[in-house]
């Protein structure tokens, strides 16, 4: 600290400051690059994370209310072929490539990869609404690609 008091006391006034002019500009520089930037960056990719969440949100919301419909529009009499081959059909009609099928006696669950979200929602319908099957339970993910979504897991009854 005294080395840094007689290099001050050393230096002309005017050279003092310019020397106070460029530590505010520093100061000031630091200030800028080392926080306010940063944080209006944080803000800004806040806001972006946060508009897509919220699209992700109206989206499902959006599958739900639909996916509700197509449950409460009631069944009609199933047909007399086999489960499996009622629901491979009706996804081979949609251009549906079902991934993974599991009878289990009345019921079936199904798994498909980045199928069209609405091709999905019309063939779940053919199914309750014509075929007579009952939608038990869906899982989906969003797709990677928009309208396009993965099914984890979808469940299927004959009444």
């Amino acid at each position: 600290m005294e080395n840094l008091q007689k290099w001050w006391a050393s230096l002309a006034q005017r050279e003092q400051r310019l020397v106070i002019i460029m530590a505010g500009i520093v100061l000031i520089a630091i200030f800028y690059w080392g926080l306010w930037t940063p944080l209006s960056n944080a803000e800004t990719q806040a806001q972006v994370q946060l508009n897509a969440q919220q699209q992700t949100l109206l989206f499902v919301k959006q599958s739900a209310a639909k996916i509700a419909a197509l449950k409460k529009a009631g069944s009609r009499p199933a047909q007399t072929s086999s489960l499996s081959t009622l629901v491979t059909q009706s996804a081979s009609a949609y251009g549906l490539a079902i991934t993974r099928m599991q009878p289990q006696g009345k019921q079936i669950q199904l798994w498909m990869d980045d199928v069209p979200f609405d091709a999905l929602l019309s063939y779940l319908g053919e199914l309750v609404q014509k075929q007579g099957l009952s939608l038990d339970s869906l899982d989906v993910a969003e797709g990677e690609k928009p309208g396009m979504v993965k099914v984890r897991r979808i469940q299927l009854s004959q009444s």
